[in-house]
């Protein structure tokens, strides 16, 4: 009975990720060219946010320092490779640029995300029942923002919007099996949670400083700097006030 509690909210999860990023489908599309920079840089705060603010500080709390930055800042490296050959499959010339290397990077990040998501809601109903529905709650409210941000992203790195909710359905429904493995082998699962927090938060900071803040130094001037910084801001505000209500 309680593993049915865990698959059902893992996939209500997925399907209300899905449907925040649905919903900017239906703006149009002239509106979605002039929101995409300002969506970009509110999800630049939320990945920076995230990271530092959100899944390493969770890590710390189960390793000592060491172990955790290391692994955080070999996610960093090996991002970093994977990004090349993301690069080099895409385009043989040198001097061309490619832009859907951000895209992929965030769809691995958000899946490993999203699998750690899954780990949680599992773990929270084997504490309870009442206990999971409250966490399984916050997790969905958490992933919100972050998702309608994705979809900007994933616009912006050259994809189709269908293709686009697509890739966010798929990496949406990591949080299934996530859930399910870690409802029958929680305790092995949670020596791994660490860890994955750690390579999760490689892949947002490698994401907003490498890809996305390199996109948002291509408007210059006083008005842009002020708005993309408030709108940073906002995407970090919005972390921390989800963080207070799911600590």
């Amino acid at each position: 009975m309680l593993i049915l509690w865990v698959t059902l909210f893992s996939v209500l999860g997925s399907v209300w990720n899905v449907l925040a990023a649905a919903a900017f489908l239906l703006i149009r599309e002239k509106i979605q060219r002039a929101l995409v920079p300002y969506l970009i840089s509110y999800a630049t705060g939320t990945l920076l946010a995230s990271s530092f603010l959100g899944l390493i500080p969770h890590a710390l709390e189960h390793l000592s320092p060491l172990p955790v930055l290391s692994t955080v800042l070999l996610g960093v490296l090996l991002f970093f490779v994977l990004e090349k050959i993301v690069v080099w499959r895409h385009c043989h010339d040198s001097e061309c640029e490619v832009h859907g290397a951000s895209g992929t990077m965030l769809l691995i990040g958000d899946g490993v995300h999203n699998l750690t998501d899954g780990v949680i809601i599992a773990a929270s109903f084997l504490s309870s029942i009442p206990v999971g529905i409250i966490t399984s709650l916050s997790v969905i409210v958490h992933e919100i923002p972050q998702e309608v941000g994705d979809f900007a992203i994933l616009l912006h790195s050259g994809y189709t919007r269908r293709r686009a909710l697509l890739l966010n359905v798929v990496s949406g429904l990591s949080s299934i099996p996530g859930a399910i493995i870690s409802y029958y082998a929680l305790e092995a699962m949670h020596t791994a949670i660490p860890y994955i927090m750690s390579i999760s938060a490689a892949s947002f900071l490698y994401i907003a400083l490498a890809d996305l803040s390199p996109e948002l130094h291509r408007k210059m001037g006083v008005k842009h700097v002020i708005y993309q910084f408030l709108i940073m801001v906002a995407g970090v505000g919005t972390i921390i006030l989800l963080l207070q209500l799911h600590p």
